[in-house]
């Protein structure tokens, strides 16, 4: 073999080895992209049934039992929280899941942690939080795992 036939196979292998990278990486980033659709549809079937749950209750704790006239007889925004000892299946109001927190296993993508806030925002403008009462609430559901680089959030607005 002449030393230009030599280069010319050491081209070719290093072309063939360049091009197995390239494959191997395009593999990679595909299972990577599979995985994170997965945690995301996941944490998204995770935080839609938490905020199904927390829809379903009453407005407010004063609304729980009988209609409320007025706007002033709500609970006050700084007071949006379960009272003590209150366990998760007593909630009957969106107020009592201010501040709630859950973990929620699965099998193959490891812990979901689960966030909800609520606030009164403005009935005009659902993106101005309020610190007072309005007829308007938003509940925030943000989930998080530790293998997705970013949180799901989800939203809702009851109004009253």
């Amino acid at each position: 073999m002449s030393g230009s036939q030599m280069l010319l196979v050491m081209g070719g292998l290093i072309l063939i080895s360049f091009l197995g990278l390239n494959i191997n990486r395009s593999i990679t980033n595909a299972q990577v992209q599979t995985y994170n659709a997965e945690y995301i549809a996941t944490a998204t079937a995770i935080g839609q049934s938490v905020l199904n749950r927390v829809t379903t209750k009453a407005f407010d704790k004063n609304t729980v039992s009988n209609p409320v006239y007025s706007q002033g007889l709500f609970t006050p925004a700084d007071s949006l929280a379960p009272p003590q000892g209150k366990q998760v299946s007593d909630f009957n109001n969106i107020d009592d899941f201010n501040n709630y927190t859950e973990v929620d296993s699965t099998p193959r993508t490891d812990n979901y942690t689960v966030r909800v806030k609520v606030n009164y925002v403005d009935d005009n403008n659902s993106t101005t939080i309020l610190s007072t009462t309005s007829r308007t609430k938003r509940i925030q559901v943000a989930v998080t795992n530790p293998m997705m680089k970013d949180t799901v959030y989800l939203y809702s607005y009851k109004s009253y």
